[in-house]
């Protein structure tokens, strides 16, 4: 007499190798680790004489997130499969009105962060941060924010009235939303920026370390003294520009130059400030792909948001 077919026992679904398995829409995924965000936007960039195309960012950053990123970090021995990763996709910043544009991201950052713990953005050009910034200010309390921005340009510019990349930590720290004290520019260029800039920096009691201290010194040193520092005393969030970067490992971005910061001084500031859970805002900014080389750059914005989610795996694993 034959046996009755006997039924397999069901097998636990396969763990996520790849980050792309752990990125869901935020419309699916209410509660979550991260939210990424992209923000679409180049016009500030363009009132400073910069090149055009940073608004095709997110896109291009994505589809290297989804690419090639596992979930296993090697160096730190992380594992990144139980971080969840909310996606709310692109904001609508098409208004023909430039400051409507910067309301619409203060006022969807804000309702995002009240939602998530972190957001990491995609940009876009820096003229975002004054935006994303003051998003921060608004769903944390009203409280003076820290930060750091890592960038060839202290971005500080006086220009009443005008909102663009050159200026957003110059209205953040003139209108009260950005504690000087509590806010450093790491990897600035000995001749890309003005006197006047300088001082008004040292006005504002902000920290300044040149790109060549980093050089000199190494990153960890002076990230892990900026971060304590934003965040000693309650929110904070770090600024990426990658044009921080030196042009032979970021070709695509607003403002290139020879000098600057190396793939590995880019991952380890960026992995040191996930493990900080005050860094409620991480941006990546000022990628421009129309000026990539296969994906280079792309790949590096994706390799740096990887690594801060690392650092944010990290230090939810050690609580």
């Amino acid at each position: 007499m034959p046996h009755a077919p006997t039924e397999l026992a069901a097998q636990p679904p396969a763990a996520p190798q790849f980050l792309r398995e752990l990125i869901r829409p935020a419309a699916e995924l209410p509660a979550a680790d991260v939210c990424l965000v992209g923000l679409p936007l180049d016009f500030g960039t363009v009132l400073e004489g910069g090149r055009a195309g940073a608004a095709g960012a997110a896109d291009a950053v994505r589809r290297e997130l989804r690419r090639y990123h596992k979930t296993y970090n090697l160096e730190h021995n992380v594992s990144l499969k139980a971080l969840r990763i909310a996606d709310a996709g692109n904001l609508d910043l098409r208004h023909a009105d430039h400051a409507r544009n910067h309301a619409e991201i203060r006022e969807q950052l804000a309702q995002l962060l009240r939602q998530y713990p972190r957001v990491v953005v995609l940009g876009g050009s820096h003229d975002g941060t004054y935006s994303t910034v003051r998003g921060l200010f608004d769903a944390t309390g009203g409280q003076p924010i820290g930060g750091i921005n890592f960038d060839a340009h202290a971005d500080v510019k006086d220009k009443p009235g005008l909102i663009s990349s050159g200026t957003p930590f110059g209205k953040l720290l003139r209108e009260g939303f950005l504690q000087g004290e509590r806010f450093t520019e790491i990897g600035l260029h000995s001749n890309l920026n003005t006197l006047e800039d300088i001082e008004f920096l040292h006005q504002q009691q902000a920290h300044i370390v040149p790109l060549a201290h980093v050089q000199k010194d190494g990153m960890d040193l002076y990230a892990g003294r900026a971060l304590s520092r934003a965040t000693n005393a309650g929110p904070a969030f770090v600024s990426f520009d990658i044009d921080g970067c030196a042009e032979a490992f970021a070709p695509a971005v607003s403002a290139p130059s020879a000098d600057g910061f190396t793939p590995r001084q880019a991952v380890e500031a960026a992995f040191l400030a996930g493990q900080y859970e005050a860094v409620r805002l991480f941006e990546v900014v000022e990628f421009n792909p129309h000026y990539d080389r296969d994906n280079q750059t792309a790949r590096l914005c994706a390799t740096i948001i990887t690594a801060y989610l690392t650092g944010v795996a990290s230090q939810l694993k050690s609580i």
